[in-house]
């Protein structure tokens, strides 16, 4: 049974009041911290269980409205469409009698409420990049990029006093060393 969000959040009040000191001081604190972390871990996947069902009703709201939107838009959208087709059309064919008759084309027509232009476009290419790169290469238009093989360079260094070291006692430019703490990591089974 779902508890009402009310006694849940009176509930999380509670917990949070009698907060004790604990200390993890030998194997056996060690292990109660872990299920006590166990604990609120299962108690933080209950909360978001349950808001996400106190959410779901909303968003199913949401997205019913959302499709009324999309639905109730469609009209005014392929009326707009209609209406740019007729620009389009119209400054095609004035451009296209102003070639006719010998004159330079005007390409942008101002309007009360904006303007209307054919604006010349860059050509699209489709590409076999196989067939396209075997050119490519035999006439020089390959591009070759080097970078340093980071992998390969650490695994023949070593670190020394702070400095990155190569097998031959040079010191390596370029390179910090941080060094860093270990990482705390906790896996609960």
């Amino acid at each position: 049974m779902v508890q009402p969000l009310e006694n849940v959040l009176a509930e999380l009040d509670q917990q949070e009041e009698v907060q004790e000191v604990f200390a993890v001081v030998d194997l056996e604190t060690a292990a109660e911290a872990q299920r006590r972390i166990a604990y609120f871990e299962s108690r933080k996947t209950e909360i978001d269980s349950i808001i996400e069902k106190q959410i779901a009703p909303f968003l199913e709201k949401i997205e019913k409205i959302k499709m009324w939107g999309e639905e109730a838009k469609k009209e005014h959208i392929e009326k707009q469409a209609h209406y740019s087709n007729q620009l389009e059309r119209y400054i095609r064919e004035e451009v296209k009698k102003q070639v006719d008759a010998g004159k330079k084309p005007r390409k942008t027509i101002k309007l009360p409420y904006g303007s209307i232009s054919l604006k010349k476009q860059q050509p699209k290419f489709t590409k076999d990049d196989l067939l396209l790169f075997d050119y490519a290469k035999e006439n020089g238009f390959v591009r070759v990029k080097e970078e340093t093989d980071w992998a390969a360079l650490k695994k023949q260094c070593q670190v020394v006093n702070g400095q990155l070291v190569d097998e031959f006692g040079v010191i390596v430019p370029g390179v910090e060393v941080v060094e860093q703490d270990e990482k705390f990591d906790l896996k609960l089974e």
